[in-house]
C-alpha cells in the first residue's frame, strides 16, 4: 500500500483537545518559566546531546539503511522538512542515568538541533510499519514542540532541587518551596502523558495501518516475544475499548491520576482507546484527505516575554527559553 504524503500537515490538525489542555494549565503554573530559564542556563540540553551522541551508535543511510529509509520516510509523511540525527542505545541504557521509560517507547532530546533515540530492543521487536508508527511519534513531538518540556520532565528532580535552593536563600520563601515545586511538577506530568496521546495520532499517521498501531501498543504493553504471532488483536481491541467506563467515579479519577504521576507514559490500553476513538470520529481520515487544513498565524518578530528579536524559525526563545506563541 503505497502511504499518502501528508502535504502542510500542521500538527493543530491531529493534537488531542487534552494535550492543548493540560499545555494551557502548566504555561500558567507558577514556577514555569523559572524553571525553563534554569534549564538553559545550566546548559542542560547541551548535557543531554553530548550524553546521547557520545554513547549509543548513530543511525546513518550506510550503517543503518532500513531504519533511515523509515525515519525519513516518517518525516516525508508528516511534513517535517528536515530529518532529525537518530542514535539506537542498549536496552538497559537508562539504567545507569536513573531515568524510568519504556525500552520500546523512542525519545527525542534538544530544541533546537534535535535527535531520535530508540533502543536496540525496539528494533528486533518491531516490524518496519510499526518501526514507522514508533518513529512517526517521535516526529509528532517534534512538530508540535514537545520537547523542551519533555526534557525537563525527565530531568526534573536535578531542576527543581535547583529552584529550591535559590528559593530557600530568601527569607520567608523557602518554607513554601516544596508546595511550589510539588504543584508544578503535577502540572507537567499531567501535561507529559496527555502529550502521549498526540504523539500517537502522528505515529498512526505516519505508519496508516491501525493494526499495526495497534500491535505495537500491545508488545508497549508487555506482550511477549513468544507470543507474537499468535497474539489475538481482536482481543486488545476490544480490552481498550472497554477501558473507556474506568474514570466514570471520582474515586476511579483518584486512583488514575496517582497512577499516572508515578508512570513514564501514559495508560497503554487507555492511549489504544484514544486512537481507536479519535479513527471512528472520522478525523483521522480527513486528515489523510486533506479536508482539515489549519492555517496559523506566523511567529512574532520579538520575544514576548524578554524582548529578545526571534527569527521565523525559532520554536523557543533563544534568550530566555520561552515557547514563541502563535
Amino acid at each position: 500500500m503505497e502511504l499518502v504524503k501528508i502535504e502542510g500537515l500542521n500538527p493543530r490538525e491531529y493534537e488531542h483537545p487534552l494535550d492543548r489542555n493540560a499545555l494551557n494549565v502548566l504555561e500558567k503554573t507558577a514556577g514555569l518559566d523559572l524553571l525553563v530559564r534554569k534549564f538553559f542556563d545550566l546548559g542542560v540540553e547541551k548535557f543531554l546531546r553530548l550524553e546521547f551522541v557520545g554513547s549509543n551508535l548513530k543511525v546513518t543511510p550506510s550503517s543503518f539503511p532500513e531504519i533511515y529509509e523509515i525515519l525519513e520516510e516518517a518525516c516525508e509523511i508528516l511534513n517535517l522538512k528536515t530529518t532529525p540525527e537518530i542514535y539506537v542505545r542498549p536496552d538497559d541504557y537508562f539504567r545507569k542515568l536513573e531515568v524510568s521509560t519504556n525500552n520500546l517507547e523512542g525519545l527525542t532530546v534538544g530544541v533546537e538541533k534535535p535527535l531520535v533515540v530508540i533502543s536496540n530492543v525496539c528494533i528486533e521487536s518491531f516490524s518496519r510499519s510499526e518501526l514507522l508508527f514508533i518513529l512517526g511519534c517521535q516526529i509528532g513531538r517534534l512538530k508540535s514542540q514537545h520537547v523542551l518540556y519533555e526534557n525537563i520532565g525527565w530531568l526534573f528532580p536535578i531542576l527543581s532541587s535547583t529552584i529550591s535552593d535559590v528559593m530557600a536563600s530568601i527569607p520567608g520563601v523557602g518554607a513554601i518551596s516544596s508546595t511550589f515545586t510539588a504543584g508544578l511538577y503535577l502540572a507537567l506530568v499531567h501535561w507529559l502523558r496527555m502529550a502521549d496521546y498526540t504523539a500517537d495520532r502522528a505515529g498512526l499517521l505516519a505508519c496508516q495501518d491501525v493494526n499495526s498501531a495497534m500491535t505495537a501498543m500491545a508488545k508497549i504493553a508487555g506482550l511477549p516475544q513468544k507470543f507474537f504471532d499468535s497474539f489475538s488483536l481482536d482481543d486488545f481491541v476490544t480490552q481498550a475499548r472497554e477501558f473507556e467506563g474506568f474514570a466514570d467515579t471520582t474515586y476511579n479519577k483518584i486512583l488514575k491520576v496517582l497512577s499516572l504521576s508515578l508512570r513514564d507514559q501514559a495508560f497503554t490500553i487507555a492511549r489504544a482507546n484514544e486512537l481507536l476513538q479519535w479513527i471512528d470520529s472520522g478525523n483521522y481520515q480527513a486528515i489523510l484527505e486533506r479536508k482539515t487544513k489549519i492555517h496559523l498565524a506566523p511567529p512574532p518578530s520579538f520575544c514576548r516575554h524578554c524582548g529578545f528579536k526571534l527569527e521565523p524559525s525559532d520554536a523557543f526563545c533563544r534568550n530566555c527559553g520561552q515557547k514563541v506563541s502563535t
